[in-house]
């Protein structure tokens, strides 16, 4: 089964009280780092395995920028979305919500909050990449978002830009369809 990736760049990287502030606004939508029986959020250490920590615990780790994370938002009380948190050079964190498994309703859902999020959080965005196949490597995608170059390998289903940036990637806007979308973003497909 192919998975789908939702993955924001976003300039510079979040101290605590900006993820607080960001988890906030997700929990708000819906997808929320306190799981809703149990309390307190999870982590997933290298094998996949859950590790129980206090929501502040994460919100710290997040904001002490100690390395990649990853993480489970919740929908439910049996339905998680993982997100890896990463920071790339020079001064950029990723989030990449990983949604496959979910039913379509269950996408839906998470994507709105993401999109959400991006449209409060639009002076630090700099990109959503989507790739509803998965198959777009990291590097690859870091490749396009940051420096502007196309990957060799597949590209994603599209990558919504800040239209005010744009013109900062001419290499990748050649051959695109590029929509604006009428909210400070702009979709461009190949």
């Amino acid at each position: 089964m192919l998975e789908t990736y939702l993955s924001w760049y976003r300039e510079g990287r979040m101290d605590e009280s900006e993820f607080r502030s960001v988890t906030d606004h997700l929990a708000r939508s819906g997808l929320t780092v306190e799981h809703p029986v149990l309390g307190g959020g999870t982590l997933l250490d290298v094998v996949g395995e859950q590790v129980k920590l206090p929501v502040g615990r994460i919100a710290e780790l997040v904001g002490l920028s100690l390395g990649p994370l990853c993480m489970q938002f919740w929908l439910s009380a049996d339905t998680d979305v993982v997100c890896d948190v990463r920071y790339v050079a020079p001064d950029t964190q990723v989030l990449t919500f990983v949604l496959g498994g979910l039913t379509e309703s269950e996408r839906e859902q998470a994507t709105d909050a993401v999109q959400r999020l991006i449209l409060r959080e639009l002076d630090t965005t700099v990109a959503l990449l989507v790739d509803p196949g998965g198959e777009t490597a990291d590097e690859d995608a870091d490749a396009l978002v940051l420096y502007g170059r196309l990957p060799m390998g597949p590209r994603p289903d599209r990558v919504h830009f800040r239209t005010d940036r744009l013109s900062t990637i001419p290499t990748v806007l050649a051959g695109a369809e590029v929509t604006a979308l009428g909210n400070g973003l702009s979709t461009v497909r190949w």
